[in-house]
């Protein structure tokens, strides 16, 4: 189920930090897994842990699905590049996170997107699925877009009272991935440093969203 590539998000168990790191899978050997060295969200930093150290690890698969499992790490190696030796969950191990709290909501309104490294040129998007949690970007026919970029995207949210919120929101991109046969590829993004008004204003054009497509069912029945 994990795969070279997969972008793992870690949290130390048994820490008084609520810090969480980010780090790739770069190889996947029997009852073990190799990742690069964890970087910090907050501050962009590698940092220091020790054999032994558990963690709480989390992934996203392609339909944007959180999935979760503990691991701990046992070394170190150089392979390539210097890597980190953790345990690999068995499959009963690794257990789905239900988030009922954000509801997805289906939809098309625009953005504008861009890299905050400045590692390619900004250009305008569609979303295609939103939660509070992150949303679904249909990426243009040629791009540069790649897993863990971070993003800036100003969005324009259109209100059933007429008015348009302008939200910058602070994404990282999960995962880039095909959209069908012949369809646009498209990045899954998760919502980065989101203020509480901000999250609130999105679960608002969610409900608004709900409450329109029940209306639109209920009349063509």
């Amino acid at each position: 189920m994990i795969k070279v590539g997969e972008p793992l998000y870690l949290e130390p168990l048994f820490s008084d930090k609520k810090d969480k790191y980010r780090c790739k899978v770069f190889d996947v050997k029997d009852d073990h897994l190799y990742i690069d060295y964890p970087s910090n969200e907050k501050t962009n930093r590698t940092e220091y842990f020790f054999d032994g150290t558990q963690f709480k690890a989390s992934f996203v698969d392609k339909e944007r699905n959180v999935y979760t499992f503990r691991t701990e790490l046992l070394g170190r190696k150089i392979e390539n590049i210097p890597v980190l030796m953790i345990t690999s969950p068995k499959e009963e191990e690794i257990h789905k996170i239900q988030r009922r709290e954000y509801v997805r909501v289906e939809t098309m309104i625009d953005t504008s997107v861009v890299n905050q490294e400045d590692a390619y040129p900004p250009f305008n998007s569609v979303i295609l699925d939103l939660s509070a949690g992150g949303m679904l970007l249909s990426l243009p026919v040629v791009h540069s877009v790649k897993n863990e970029d971070r993003l800036n995207c100003l969005v324009v949210f259109p209100m059933q009272s007429g008015e348009k919120l302008y939200l910058e929101l602070d994404c990282t991109v999960l995962r880039v991935f095909n959209g069908g046969a012949g369809g646009r590829q498209k990045a899954s993004l998760q919502f980065e440093k989101i203020t509480q008004q901000n999250r609130q204003h999105i679960i608002r054009f969610c409900f608004e969203q709900q409450l329109l497509k029940k209306k639109k069912e209920s009349m063509t029945l």
